[in-house]
């Protein structure tokens, strides 16, 4: 299967931002210059990207090269064994370090007992369930990622069967608010993958809305940003009601975009060589492990920024003292991470499946 390096190297800048935008949320989370420097890192809506992104990757054997894989019982048993070890493992490992660290000041005994007869809920977050986040944050979005990525063979052969009927269950999905949002994602990265060879052979320059591509590009940007837009410029009660009433979230609108960044990415050849340069396809490699392990980094500067503070001195030094520890140590931690825990959990997840679950067959395209 053709592997698209660049588009690795856009879950890798994705998960940069979360980074720094977790950073420089947790305590200037109301100032205006955080809101204006949360349109760039903007971490937030780099949710609605991963999950469009994952939706054209995982969907992408179904399409390319000539649509092969008989998506069947046993396809789905090794499909969903193969996610479920890929993701897991690595996100119990971590969860285990954030574990440790917010019971640090537990003695051991407390700590095993603790474990053990589940005192502090930690199977309920192991589990990815029922929205319980305490310990690792952002693990919310691992959650939706786990559910919805399970539905993609499905949805795969509905889109192979009829594209009329795909588009039609997005839009109902997006009129009556039923299952997550997130599916919505996921359908529109399916989309980017079934046009995946039209839209890299669209010619921009002769298309009708080129000469105002720069207010169209701008719209894209604003799109994706709305959030932050919205903190600075809160939407009325009109506005609120009609999103209400249509049970639109911002992230209908940042998934859109999203869309819309992708396939421009998938359409340009200079931004692609951008892309496929060493560090940023070094980013993608590591880009899991990065948003498993930059929570703690951060929480542990922000638990001590007092006292580091005192220790460095001058607000503007410690900010970007404290900001490249917090980046050097969450790339070196992610690197290790990536070695010795996630790459062996993608060795694991295909031998598992291969074991449990007879390989996918193969038609002949016709």
């Amino acid at each position: 299967m053709r592997r698209v390096e660049y588009l690795d190297s856009v879950r890798g800048l994705a998960a940069f931002s979360v980074m720094i935008y977790h950073f420089i949320g947790w305590r200037w989370g109301e100032t205006l210059g955080y809101k204006l420097g949360s349109m760039v890192f903007n971490g937030s809506d780099a949710v609605s990207l991963f999950f469009v992104l994952s939706g054209l990757v995982l969907s992408w054997k179904y399409f390319h090269p000539d649509e092969s894989v008989k998506i069947d019982g046993a396809h789905f048993r090794q499909y969903v064994l193969n996610r479920v070890v890929r993701l897991y493992v690595p996100f119990l490992a971590a969860l285990g370090l954030y574990y440790l660290y917010n019971h640090r000041a537990d003695d051991l005994g407390l700590l095993v007992r603790q474990f053990v007869t589940n005192e502090t809920h930690w199977v309920e977050e192991a589990l990815l369930i029922r929205g319980k986040h305490d310990l690792y944050l952002p693990a919310w979005t691992l959650e939706v990622e786990m559910v919805v990525s399970l539905l993609v063979p499905f949805l795969a052969l509905l889109l192979r069967n009829s594209r009329v009927m795909f588009v039609s269950l997005l839009l109902v999905i997006l009129a009556t608010g039923a299952f997550s949002w997130a599916v919505l994602h996921f359908g529109l990265g399916m989309l980017l993958t079934y046009y995946f060879r039209n839209i890299e052979q669209y010619d921009i320059k002769k298309a009708r809305w080129y000469p105002y591509r720069y207010g169209i590009y701008l719209l894209i940007f604003a799109l994706y940003s709305i959030r932050h837009i919205t903190r600075i410029y809160p939407l009325g009660d009109i506005q609120n009601y009609w999103l209400g009433l249509f049970r639109l979230d911002l992230f209908h609108f940042t998934g859109l975009a999203a869309g819309a960044i992708l396939a421009l990415v998938i359409n340009q050849p200079l931004l692609q060589r951008w892309l496929t340069i060493r560090p940023l396809l070094f980013l993608g490699r590591i880009s899991y492990s990065l948003y498993l392990l930059h929570w703690l980094f951060v929480i542990f500067v922000m638990d001590r920024w007092d006292y580091l503070a005192s220790l460095i001195g001058g607000e503007r030094r410690v900010y970007w003292v404290l900001l490249a520890f917090v980046v050097v140590g969450t790339l070196i931690a992610s690197t290790i991470f990536n070695i010795l825990v996630e790459r062996p959990a993608i060795r694991l997840g295909k031998k598992v499946a291969d074991r449990f679950a007879p390989k996918p067959a193969y038609q002949k395209a016709v």
